[in-house]
């Protein structure tokens, strides 16, 4: 997968099935775009776009477009580092949010699973505009393993390419 990156999120969703469908429709509609995919975790980039905007005065991006970013990147980034990826779903997601993200520019969010336990993936996620040292918000999260009996079609297209 990483050869065809920049990918577009309904490549993604094509290569990867249909399991975002009814779900995370809205990161194609916004234009989403996922910049890195790698074993340890990924990257998806928001282009700026004016139905980005959750203060028309200050012109800055919804803080809850941010906390869907942060959640779907977590939660992707969980299915990674299962060994036989399987169903998850979100536990908890706590963002905190240190400073307005201007809707002039790009948003960046990377989201890595960092230890998995028995029953529960811990996550954390980081949403940027230009330097992921200056982040516009944080958050940790934990993902219940193996909600399903059946594997997804997007965990199993992880799978297949290698993760």
């Amino acid at each position: 997968m990483n050869e065809q990156l920049p990918m577009s999120w309904a490549d993604f969703r094509g290569q990867a099935g249909q399991l975002y469908d009814g779900h995370a429709g809205i990161l194609g509609e916004l234009g989403v775009v996922i910049e890195s995919l790698a074993e340890d975790g990924l990257r998806i980039r928001l282009p700026q776009n004016p139905a980005c905007v959750g203060d028309p005065e200050w012109q800055v991006v919804h803080s809850g477009l941010l906390m869907i970013m942060l959640d779907t990147v977590c939660g992707l980034a969980t299915i990674q580092k299962l060994a036989n990826p399987a169903p998850i779903a979100t536990l908890d997601l706590r963002v905190d949010y240190l400073r307005a993200v201007p809707a002039s520019q790009d948003v960046f969010v990377t989201g890595q699973c960092y230890k998995l336990g028995r029953n529960v993936g811990f996550a954390k996620g980081i949403a940027y505009t230009h330097d992921a040292e200056d982040p516009a918000a944080i958050a940790n999260g934990t993902f219940m393993l193996g909600t399903a009996g059946d594997t997804p079609p997007m965990a199993a297209a992880l799978k297949a390419a290698g993760r």
